[in-house]
């Protein structure tokens, strides 16, 4: 489902970026700008997490970064958070991601079912537009473009399937593979694909997307789970031979 990572998406944020990190100060929307703070790229593998520094980027207190800190520790999206620790980023392994794109492809292919069964016309159309936009990107490889859309497109099919929970789970799980396939392997120094085997990729992807597409519009959910489910795990496949080629520093095959 989703291509090769991306060298250029999001290494630094933005001063406009940032300045949306500040608007509310409750705990739980501190909760979601620190979770897409942390996986913009701005931090390397392993780097502990300073909760003052982060308080102060983010424009609010101690107290609900501290709370944050801990809820993603224990959730598995930071490692450490003992005092003489603290939080740090994630450093991924091969076996970490495996279980992250098992638990995504479980999730996903029970969207696609759901939204086989509850998608909306509306629905199908922002679907195929999605798919249309993607399109004029392919060959534009490594575009912030092309990532937004794949974003929005996998987040579209969660809406699709009418599940506020499901719909909750896809976009803490999204922010995370999108760290993982797109700005894990570029900062770990993978090199770029050729134009021509970029090209065979993104075309592959917006092909995949529009086949579930045209299964989930004719509401046959045991294909469209069929589908998402072995698109993600051919993500998963990529992620894994991405990581391996950066710790090995060889160029994708």
């Amino acid at each position: 489902m989703v291509v090769l990572y991306s060298p250029v998406c999001w290494t630094r944020q933005t001063p406009a970026s940032k300045a949306m990190f500040s608007n509310t100060t409750d705990d739980s929307s501190v909760y979601d700008r620190l979770v897409k703070l942390v996986f913009s790229g701005e931090f390397s593998p392993g780097t502990k997490l300073v909760e003052r520094d982060l308080a102060r980027e983010l424009g609010v207190s101690r107290i609900p970064v501290r709370e944050s800190l801990a809820k993603m520790v224990a959730q598995g999206l930071l490692v450490g958070g003992e005092k003489w620790q603290g939080a740090r980023v994630r450093p991924y392994n091969s076996e970490e991601i495996r279980q992250l794109y098992e638990y995504r492809e479980m999730l996903e292919g029970g969207i696609a079912r759901a939204a086989a069964r509850n998608r909306s016309s509306a629905d199908i159309e922002r679907l195929r537009l999605i798919c249309a936009e993607s399109e004029k990107e392919i060959g534009n490889y490594g575009s912030q473009r092309w990532a937004q859309l794949d974003h929005r497109f996998h987040f579209a099919l969660a809406e699709a399937c009418r599940n506020d929970r499901m719909l909750h789970s896809t976009r803490l799980l999204l922010t995370e593979c999108f760290y993982v396939f797109y700005l894990y392997p570029a900062r770990q120094g993978r090199p770029l694909p050729s134009h021509e085997d970029a090209l065979v990729h993104m075309r592959s992807i917006v092909d995949d997307h529009r086949e579930l597409v045209d299964l989930i519009e004719s509401g046959d959910s045991d294909g469209a789970e069929r589908k998402a489910r072995t698109d993600i795990r051919k993500s998963g496949r990529r992620a894994t031979r991405a990581l391996i080629d950066s710790d090995l520093n060889i160029s994708p095959a």
